[in-house]
């Protein structure tokens, strides 16, 4: 019988290993368009770290203490775990499963019970106690290969949220990046409008000294007041935004804003960015591995849903022994066991069986748009931060021109003031045109910056800097 059990059993577990039912995972064909589709540049690996291209220790700092407090980041790490954990639940049934038992017990029949057996006219009453010692096992076999997709797509599902995790860390740099290049942009700022205070100080003392000797005329001087008035003005609002703008790093880096002690340093143009970029985006944005993840994790259960029309057979079996005797339950009279296998098959199910496998190939077809879905917004982002770092690199020039020729104006005005041959209404004039060119380079800077901080998040990691020195990559 042991023999015939043993023989059963090989050829059971052999034909469980040659079905698996459902779709073997292939990923999509790239839909990205042909402009994206050129070869990726050898190292295009994604950079970890990122950050340490720009040659920042303040941003370092900024970055390893967000990567410690974050609670995005510890949520993304408790989801891995968890994800892991089911795996190793889901592994666990391709294996039989074995319990062990005792148990004792006493039993007494009642001798006033209606029921109770009578001889020789007196009530016949059980008393005895038992002991029992029992081994169980219990094993499925996969014959439908339902337990391999299950395992399938909870490796898959850890896949997905060790990429989620990889996204999360991406998102979570790139923002603090961004908010600490802002909050520089802003004291570069802060600095424009403190000279023009002071400008507009010295102008108004000149002013007020010419207007007592008789030299200036009272519109002058009210226009010297009024545009030191509009330099404090502006100049009063720059501690609400700075302060908004560390809030935002301090929240990033889980610490309070009072912890923070940065230094301001002027932002410098940020670094070139080379070509062929969009090309690695496929390659680099965890993100979209995620979507080929959940993608995979979806065919896998198609397969489960199929198996689920087919027989199931599970061994079962226990090994034990029983005895009314404490001291017998381990002789050999005292065994028991039990062995044989276990069918179940579907014949009526309503149409359960028929909706979970049509709900799981609809998954597949979801989860597939929503991957090209995704594809089609990180190619835009890709685009867009592109777009902007150009853009704003030809603004910056045309500025910069600009501010050459307001400052070349101011020297002729102020030389024509000294001289008397102009009214200070027009030194006034050509003042604020090198100032209000400073205050936009400043903000066109952060938002140069910003760009640069929305290009790492969109493309999953940073870029091989070669076209930028080093102290143009610092940033400072």
């Amino acid at each position: 019988m042991n023999a015939k059990f043993s023989l059963s059993l090989l050829l059971t577990a052999s034909l469980a290993a040659c079905t698996t039912l459902g779709p073997n995972y292939q990923a999509p064909a790239n839909t990205a368009p042909a402009a994206y589709r050129a070869a990726s540049p050898a190292g295009a690996e994604l950079q970890r770290d990122w950050w340490l291209m720009f040659g920042d220790a303040q941003l370092d700092a900024l970055e390893a203490q967000a990567l410690r407090a974050s609670p995005t980041l510890a949520a993304a790490a408790a989801r891995l775990e968890r994800a892991r954990a089911s795996l190793g639940a889901t592994q666990s049934r391709d294996l039989p499963q074995v319990d062990l038992g005792a148990n004792a017990g006493r039993l007494r029949t009642s001798a006033k019970g209606a029921t109770t057996p009578v001889l020789g006219g007196q009530p016949v009453v059980f008393d005895s106690a038992s002991y029992g010692l029992q081994a169980s096992l219990g094993w499925e076999l996969d014959l439908w290969g339902r337990l391999k997709r299950e395992t399938e797509a909870a490796q898959a599902q850890l896949d997905a949220s060790t990429l989620d995790a990889a996204a999360a860390r991406v998102s979570l740099t790139a923002d603090v990046a961004s908010a600490y290049w802002q909050w520089r942009a802003l004291a570069d700022e802060a600095g424009v409008l403190e000279r023009a205070r002071l400008s507009r100080a010295t102008a108004l003392k000149v002013v007020q000294t010419r207007f007592d000797a008789g030299a200036a005329s009272a519109q002058d001087l009210e226009r010297a007041r009024a545009e030191l008035a509009s330099a404090e003005a502006d100049l009063s609002d720059m501690p609400r935004r700075q302060a908004l703008a560390l809030n935002l790093i301090a929240a990033l880096t889980g610490q309070a804003a009072t912890d923070l002690k940065l230094q301001a340093a002027p932002l410098a143009a940020p670094p070139a960015v080379r070509a062929g970029l969009p090309s690695e985006l496929l390659q680099r944005r965890p993100d979209l591995a995620q979507s080929l993840a959940l993608l995979h994790a979806a065919t896998a259960q198609v397969g489960v849903a199929e198996a689920a029309f087919y027989p199931s057979i599970r061994l079962t079996g226990s090994f034990g022994t029983s005895s009314k005797e404490l001291g017998d339950l381990l002789s050999a009279p005292a065994r028991l066991y039990n062995f044989g296998p276990s069918l179940s098959l579907p014949l009526f199910d309503a149409g359960r069986n028929q909706a979970n496998l049509a709900g799981a190939k609809a998954q597949v077809d979801e989860s597939l748009a929503a991957f090209r879905g995704r594809l089609l917004q990180a190619l835009r982002e890709v685009d867009d931060a592109l777009a902007e770092l150009q853009g704003r690199a030809a603004t910056e020039a045309a500025q910069q021109r600009a501010l050459a020729a307001a400052h070349q104006a101011l020297g002729v005005a102020q030389n024509r003031y000294a001289q008397g041959a102009v009214g200070y209404l027009d030194v006034t004039e050509a003042e604020r045109s090198p100032l209000a060119t400073e205050r936009a380079l400043a903000q066109l800077r952060g938002a140069q910056w910003a760009a640069t901080a929305q290009l790492v998040k969109a493309l999953g990691g940073g870029w091989s800097a070669t076209a930028a020195p080093a102290t143009a990559a610092s940033g400072g």
